[in-house]
């Protein structure tokens, strides 16, 4: 059955519930704006066309439970919906409408279109007993959603449920967002501009609205309509299809049940993980495929291809098609190969993984000490520069992650031994990131194999100290290497550092380095937002354009050459806001260290900043001075040696060997 209908119409004696197997509110602002921006455009009188509205008329057995709204089903005979498709849409004109409402109060305003707010919010919002303050929402979540608490309590600012924040997820910041997106834009607006929109969006937004009839599988539906709107993530995909597979089994309905209670459980609970941190938002799919690789690598015998485990691309594609695909599907179902035992099995180990998983990318809400957040920030850190500088090694490095979680979880809570292990794997990471530059032949055989030891913590083969005895080996190789020592200062001396993948790591490690020397107890800056985008710029001290007056006096003895690889030398650089390297760039040392008029200089800035500004001048001597600096921190800090410890090699290295 198919109707353009505007919200004013749907809404008519129906309320709607998203189901359990349904995502959560997944616009973004990117998508809010997009939305208000049609309406905005939208001229008067003139119609604009949503989109398609699917509908699931509830069944009894179903609606039943909604102990809340059965009086208005029954005695005013109101027809419950589930919303299959158009959820997003639907929501976010609903939140729109509230702020309204919202607005309506505040300002005292007592119609709307010839409507009274509580015409407005009886229609749009929710309905009431007068006898019992019974209230039933026109449009929500089934209780069960931690979705459904968020937006009563935050979006619709009812008292009566308490909101827990353990059931904030990605989702519910998303409904947040959107609402004080529209009260932004409409908090200013009088009241013929407020009567605009709300006609607009209650008269002027028409959607296609289809019934789904009982012939129609709903969960194969869902599925296929995944192409429109915000496309479903392939962990938003699997749990509608471990729903589906749920109602399916040869069970009793019982573990049916206890099958569906656990799948939402988990889901509510990656998804409350995955958005803890607002800041760092965790990608569902990078999960999902992590989870996949650990484990199948235990489970490697349930795999008809057995590639699929190691098969790496960016979003996991491979692994995801392979659960949806060839997997949780029915025929397997129907052969007795997918039992509800390996259903439980996956869903307790997803359960548990994402536990670890929410510690290791966002360690700063983890429950480990301060020293362990510290070192896994390290490690996020590098392995997200490997992944964005390196290809040489990607293969290997894409598995770290997953290496990570079964490292996490092998260490079963021994804070010591895991503190251990991160400490010897952030020296061995900054150490191939170091060496770089030789070649292939000369570094293959000191690389960890990070497949290779989830197969056989799985297996029980190794164990974590055994993984910690093997990485520092490694890294001894790395460090004690004659031959290795030489080509490396061979290969700075003719490239310069500028372009390496390590060196903004080991410039801001050298700022945390002095800020704990420090016995001032001044914070320079939040520490752990020490590689945000604040501080992702590189300045040359010396600059590329030195055409300042300053720079061409101080350096006009060298050649060129000369002049290059001073600019590109280890002691020439330093970390600090792009903003600032865009008000100091090409200026002289002076002007750099202090400016009065504008206290943005190196005398006002970090721990390195600072110590760079008692300098008086910025010429070859201080350059080849700092450089001999960081020379011995490189040593201090990951037990580096640069040559057998003569001046010689240390001037090659910097590529300053016309100085010495």
């Amino acid at each position: 059955m198919e109707q353009l209908l505007s919200m004013s119409k749907i809404f008519s004696e129906k309320i709607f519930r998203i189901p359990d197997y349904q995502r959560g509110y997944a616009w973004t602002l990117k998508e809010v704006k997009d939305f208000w921006g049609d309406l905005c455009r939208l001229e008067n009188k003139k119609n604009h066309y949503v989109g398609v509205l699917t509908l699931e008329p509830a069944k009894e057995d179903d609606y039943k439970k909604w102990i809340d709204d059965l009086w208005i089903i029954d005695a005013k005979r109101y027809i419950p919906f589930y919303v299959v498709d158009g959820q997003q849409r639907l929501t976010t004109s609903i939140i729109l409408i509230y702020v309204i409402c919202q607005i309506m109060q505040e300002k005292n305003i007592e119609k709307l279109n010839y409507t009274t707010y509580d015409e407005i919010s009886r229609k749009f919002i929710f309905e009431y007993q007068d006898a019992n303050k019974n209230r039933t929402y026109m449009y929500s979540y089934e209780r069960e959603n931690p979705s459904f608490e968020y937006l009563i309590s935050q979006v619709y600012d009812e008292k009566v449920v308490i909101a827990s924040s353990e059931n904030e997820t990605i989702y519910t910041n998303n409904l947040g967002e959107a609402k004080k997106f529209f009260y932004k834009k409409m908090i200013g607006m009088d009241v013929a501009k407020l009567e605009d929109v709300y006609t607009k969006i209650t008269q002027h937004f028409l959607y296609n609205m289809y019934i789904i009839s009982d012939d129609i599988d709903v969960y194969v539906t869902f599925e296929t309509m995944n192409n429109r709107g915000k496309p479903l993530s392939n962990l938003e995909l699997l749990k509608n299809r471990l729903i589906y597979v749920s109602t399916l089994l040869n069970v009793d309905d019982y573990n049916k049940n206890r099958l569906r209670r656990d799948i939402n459980e988990c889901w509510k609970k990656i998804y409350h993980i995955l958005g803890k941190s607002k800041e760092r938002v965790l990608l569902d799919d990078e999960f999902l495929v992590t989870h996949f690789m650990l484990y199948f690598s235990k489970n490697i015998d349930e795999l008809e291809n057995k590639n699929y485990i190691w098969r790496y691309d960016e979003f996991g594609q491979w692994q995801s098609n392979y659960l949806l695909n060839d997997y949780f599907v029915i025929q397997k179902i129907f052969d007795k190969s997918l039992t509800i035992e390996k259903c439980f099995n996956y869903i307790q180990s997803l359960s548990e993984c994402i536990d670890f998983w929410g510690d290791i990318k966002n360690p700063l809400s983890s429950k480990y000490d301060n020293e362990i957040k510290e070192y896994m920030d390290k490690i996020n850190f590098l392995s997200l520069k490997k992944r964005f500088y390196r290809s040489r090694y990607m293969v290997d490095f894409s598995y770290l992650n997953v290496f990570l979680l079964a490292c996490f979880r092998a260490c079963n809570n021994d804070n010591k031994t895991l503190l251990n292990f991160l400490k010897i794997l952030e020296k061995y990471l900054f150490c191939i990131e170091f060496y770089d530059g030789v070649t292939i032949e000369d570094i293959n055989i000191h690389l960890f194999n990070f497949a290779e030891a989830v197969v056989k913590l799985n297996k029980g083969e190794w164990v974590i100290q055994g993984i910690i005895d093997k990485l520092k080996k490694l890294y001894d190789l790395l460090v004690n290497s004659v031959e290795l020592n030489k080509k490396i200062i061979l290969y700075y001396s003719k490239n310069g550092f500028y372009r390496t993948s390590w060196l903004r790591y080991f410039l801001c490690e050298y700022e945390y380095s002095l800020m704990k020397k420090s016995k001032t107890n001044i914070i320079k800056f939040n520490r752990w937002k020490l590689y945000e985008s604040g501080y992702n710029s590189i300045e040359h001290i010396y600059p590329e354009n030195s055409h300042n007056k300053y720079w061409i006096e101080l350096f006009k003895e060298y050649n060129s050459k000369q002049k290059y690889a001073l600019k590109n030398s280890l002691g020439n650089f330093v970390v600090i806001s792009s903003e600032k390297n865009g008000k100091l760039g090409n200026k002289s040392f002076p002007e750099k260290k202090s400016n009065t008029q504008n206290p943005v200089g190196y005398k006002y800035g970090t721990y390195t900043e600072i110590e760079i500004a008692d300098y008086n001048d910025w010429d070859s001597n201080a350059i080849l001075k700092r450089g001999l600096v960081l020379i011995a921190f490189l040593n201090d800090r990951w037990g580096i040696r640069v040559g057998n410890g003569k001046k010689e090699d240390k001037y090659y290295f910097l590529g300053l060997q016309f100085l010495f």
